[in-house]
């Protein structure tokens, strides 16, 4: 395929994507169907199969292209001239509340909720990995960078509000930034 035709075909994955995004966020999860995803998106249903296999990888991928975001404005953070403890307080802020807020914010937050965590378990391991390493410098190493990335998920089990969540993270970052070797 030729690049014009590639980036035509990505174009439209992305459209798509995010004609999935507004429906599930609509409708949750349970209730999406491909026909709501299609009409949105002002295609047929063949042509949505033809990028995605089912609304489990609809959905994998549409988690996939939030957290790829999520890194690229990170690397924007991180490769700033901020000072290091407000690039730990953004990267937190993005990776742990922004994402959440996502799915909390809307009508059906629970389930979205509950599917994210799910996707997280399928799909997160290199972004786990990659934000275990970007917080590391921050908070004194690796292993207490691990132990704030799976705290996370603790501080987010009571499904607070996303108010609530960031103050949380704040005192996370701010617990570990205090860890940091000088």
């Amino acid at each position: 395929m030729n690049r014009p035709a590639l980036e035509r075909k990505s174009s439209r994955r992305r459209e798509l994507m995010a004609a999935a995004f507004g429906c599930f966020v609509q409708y949750g999860y349970a209730k999406t169907v491909f026909e709501d995803v299609a009409r949105k998106a002002g295609v047929s249903r063949s042509l949505l199969y033809s990028y995605f296999k089912d609304k489990k990888d609809l959905f994998l991928s549409v988690v996939k292209d939030c957290l790829d975001d999520a890194r690229r404005r990170s690397d924007v953070v991180l490769g700033s001239r901020a000072p290091d403890r407000e690039k730990l307080l953004q990267v937190m802020e993005i990776w742990c509340v922004e994402l959440y807020a996502m799915g909390a914010d809307s009508p059906h937050g629970g389930e979205l909720l509950d599917e994210g965590t799910r996707a997280w378990e399928e799909v997160g391991v290199k972004y786990k990995e990659y934000l275990v390493r970007a917080l590391a410098r921050f908070v004194g190493g690796s292993e207490v960078s691990e132990l704030i990335v799976l705290s996370v998920k603790g501080l987010q089990a009571d499904r607070p509000s996303v108010l609530v969540l960031r103050r949380r993270i704040r005192l996370l970052a701010e617990l570990g930034w205090q860890r940091r070797k000088t």
